[in-house]
C-alpha cells in the first residue's frame, strides 16, 4: 500500500467507500456503502484513538520547560516534538464532531478516512449528494470535501472541495482553494478552536455553489475539441522543454513525465463517451498520470497522499485544469 498509510497490528488504518481506491487497488479496505459514524469513530473505528501532550526531556532526564511532545495514546508513539504551550491539542473526535452534524442533516456522507505516518496526520473524505449531470455518460462526478489534520506540530486542520472520477479514483484537486479563501480553510491549533470549527461548518455548506461551477467548467471542456497543435502546446506549457545545457537526467525526467501523460491519454478511462478529442480528455490525462504513475517526485517532505491532495501534485493538476479552460475558450 502506498501513501504512507499507517498500519496497526498488521492492518492498514484506513477505510473507504470508493471502489477502487487509488491507495487500495485490491479493494481490501473498501466497503460497499457510505461509512457510518461508528465505522469512523466507534470502538473499532479507524480514528478511534486520542493524543496527549507530554514533557520533552534533556539528556539527564529532566523536563525541558516550555516544550512538549504529542503522543498517540493507544500506541505510545511520539508523533510530534518541540511544541510550545501555545499549541492547542484538539482530539480527532472533537475536531471533526461537527461533520457528524452534517451527516445527520443529510448534507454529507463519509466516503473515506485514515491515518498517515503513524498518526502524524489523519484525513476524512466526505461526499455531498447531488443530482447534477456529469460531463460523460456512465461517469459520475462526486462532490467531495477533504479534511486533514496534523498532530506533529507542523501544520493545521485543513479542508477543501475536490471532485473524484470514481472509475479510476483520479482525484482532481480544484483551483477553488487558491482562488477563494472561503473555500480553502486552514485552522491553526491555537486560540478559540470552538469558534473556528463552528465557522468551518457554516462554510462547508456554501461549497455546493463551487461544485456547480466546477461541473459547468467540465461541461465546457468536454464541449470543446483541440487540434494536434493545441495538444502539443498544452503539454509544452505544463512541461516546458529544457535548454541544451540542462543535464541529461533532467531531460530524461521531463520526457518520462510527458510519456506518462501520453500513456494516460490512451487509457480506457480517458476514452469514455464523448471524451476523445476534447479538452476534458487532455485534462484528465494529466490528472491520471500524476495520480497513478511513479515518475512525479514529491518535494518538501510531502507524502504521496498530501502531495496529490494539497502539495505539488495537486498544484500541477490545478494548473492543467485552468490551462485547459483558458485554451478551450
Amino acid at each position: 500500500m502506498v501513501a504512507n498509510i499507517s498500519f496497526k497490528n498488521g492492518k492498514a488504518e484506513a477505510v473507504t467507500a470508493l471502489t477502487p481506491a487509488w491507495w487500495d487497488r485490491e479493494g481490501e479496505y473498501c466497503v460497499d456503502h457510505h461509512m457510518t459514524s461508528d465505522e469512523v469513530w466507534g470502538d473499532r473505528g479507524v480514528l478511534n484513538f486520542d493524543y496527549a501532550l507530554r514533557s520533552v526531556f534533556d539528556e539527564s532526564g529532566s523536563p525541558i520547560k516550555g516544550y512538549l511532545r504529542t503522543v498517540r495514546t493507544d500506541t505510545g508513539a511520539t508523533v510530534g516534538c518541540g511544541l510550545t504551550n501555545r499549541y492547542k491539542l484538539v482530539q480527532p473526535r472533537k475536531a471533526f464532531e461537527w461533520i457528524d452534524s452534517l451527516m445527520n442533516d443529510g448534507v454529507m456522507r463519509y466516503a473515506s478516512a485514515g491515518v498517515l505516518k503513524g498518526g502524524k496526520e489523519i484525513w476524512i473524505l466526505g461526499v455531498i449528494p447531488h443530482d447534477d449531470a456529469s460531463p460523460v455518460n456512465d461517469e459520475r462526478h462526486q462532490n467531495f470535501v477533504l479534511w486533514t489534520d496534523r498532530y506533529d506540530g507542523g501544520g493545521s486542520l485543513k479542508w477543501f472541495p475536490c471532485a473524484t472520477r470514481v472509475e479510476c479514483s483520479n482525484t482532481l484537486s480544484l483551483a477553488m482553494g487558491e482562488r477563494d479563501q472561503n473555500l480553502f480553510q486552514s485552522i491553526r491549533h491555537s486560540g478559540d478552536m470552538d469558534v473556528k470549527l463552528g465557522a468551518a461548518r457554516d462554510a462547508i455548506i456554501d461549497s455546493k455553489q463551487a461544485f456547480k461551477k466546477y461541473n459547468a467548467d467540465c461541461q465546457k471542456l468536454i464541449s470543446a475539441t483541440y487540434s494536434k497543435g493545441d495538444a502539443k502546446d498544452f503539454v509544452e506549457r505544463l512541461f516546458p522543454s529544457l535548454p541544451d545545457a540542462a543535464s541529461q537526467r533532467s531531460k530524461t525526467i521531463r520526457e518520462r513525465k510527458v510519456q506518462a501523460v501520453r500513456d494516460a491519454f490512451t487509457d480506457d478511462t480517458n476514452n469514455l463517451g464523448h471524451m476523445p478529442g476534447t479538452w476534458y480528455q487532455l485534462t484528465n490525462s494529466v490528472t491520471f498520470a500524476v495520480d497513478h504513475s511513479n515518475v512525479f517526485a514529491f518535494r518538501g517532505g510531502d507524502t504521496r497522499f498530501t502531495s496529490l491532495m494539497t502539495g505539488d501534485g495537486a498544484k500541477l493538476k490545478r494548473e492543467a485544469f485552468d490551462l485547459a479552460l483558458s485554451m478551450a475558450s
